[in-house]
């Protein structure tokens, strides 16, 4: 099990009196390298939230949009007109190598956040070679913020002295929102595209037995990405279950107000990171019921990945996590703390 790790302190202070941010005694510059107009899902949301609390403390925070080159090319000559903290945001570790030349060249400080569960599984399936020309890559940033401390482990000592975990997740960026009334049969499973590691037909077999003993349960699957032949297969096989809805692409907004009516959010992913919907299921009340195989936020409920072990939870509870290898540090308070670094 991995070990609870400590919080960092937020140094532009928690909140503003209010339960908005506080803000910053001296502002700083971020550059945001990620997807500004990406694919709905965690990483998205993440980003946005870190700007949204960023911008409410003062500092100013931009994009480079690595998701279109022309955008990118727009925005990369104002770079080097002054200091900034650059953020690179990734899920496969490949994308840092093909940015981190002309980072390196940016005057400032530059950290790689790494948002993928499926990191320490990429670096432990290399080949000696690609493992040691990826860590010369990561040694390019002066730190490394990681989802999970399994992550962290697994880098050399020098790399893991300059490496934070977070959470990808910050509920100051999340806008207030008015009471749904809650379903407590009512299940919730998100899916990146029906891609296998969501297990989501699995989630749909455990719902079904839930229903033997909760015949009103019903389930709303929540897909996003891509409309690929993975995602057919699973309308494919809930187009008859007039117990589930499938919805694609919904805005942040409409996530918010399907979690906030859901009595239990699924998760039996065969890995995870910090899940960004997690948490936020978590924050609007709902059950939370995943899998044993990742390190979960406390208070989520663990179970087996099978249909029968999910249902089981949903029906009679899971063992409850403790938290241990993930923390309440966000991207933001790790921003501001970089950004009083680079203002000495």
């Amino acid at each position: 099990m991995p070990q609870t790790l400590p919080d960092l302190p937020d140094p532009t202070g928690p909140t503003d009196g209010a339960g908005g941010p506080r803000r910053a005694d001296t502002p700083g510059r971020v550059v945001q390298w990620a997807q500004e107009h990406g694919e709905v899902g965690g990483v998205l949301t993440s980003h946005r939230q870190m700007t949204e609390v960023l911008r409410a403390e003062g500092h100013d925070v931009s994009y480079v949009d690595t998701g279109s080159a022309s955008r990118a090319a727009r925005a990369v000559p104002s770079l080097w007109s002054r200091r900034a903290l650059h953020v690179l945001h990734i899920t496969r570790l490949w994308r840092a190598a093909q940015l981190a030349p002309l980072l390196a060249t940016l005057p400032g400080a530059k950290a790689l956040v790494l948002h993928s569960g499926s990191t320490a599984g990429q670096l432990s399936a290399m080949t000696p070679s690609r493992r040691r020309a990826v860590l010369r890559v990561l040694r390019t940033f002066d730190e490394l913020w990681v989802v999970n401390a399994a992550i962290r482990e697994l880098l050399p000592a020098d790399l893991a002295a300059r490496t934070t975990v977070v959470t990808p997740f910050d509920a100051r960026g999340v806008a207030a929102r008015g009471a749904t009334p809650r379903d407590p049969h009512a299940l919730v499973l998100a899916t990146n595209a029906g891609l296998p590691h969501y297990n989501a037909q699995a989630g749909v077999e455990a719902v079904r037995l839930v229903r033997a003993e909760w015949p009103d349960a019903h389930l709303r699957l929540l897909a996003y990405g891509h409309q690929g032949p993975e995602l057919e297969a699973l309308r494919s096989v809930v187009a008859s279950l007039d117990w589930v809805d499938l919805s694609f692409d919904l805005t942040p907004e409409q996530v918010s107000a399907v979690l906030a009516g859901a009595g239990v959010f699924l998760r039996p992913t065969s890995w995870d990171g910090d899940s960004v919907i997690v948490r936020e299921a978590l924050a609007l009340g709902a059950r939370v019921v995943a899998s044993d195989l990742a390190p979960r936020p406390r208070g989520v409920e663990l179970s087996g990945i099978d249909p029968a072990a999910v249902a089981e939870a949903v029906l009679h509870g899971g063992r409850v996590s403790d938290g241990a290898g993930l923390v309440e540090t966000t991207l933001a308070q790790a921003a501001s703390r970089a950004l009083t670094r680079l203002a000495r």
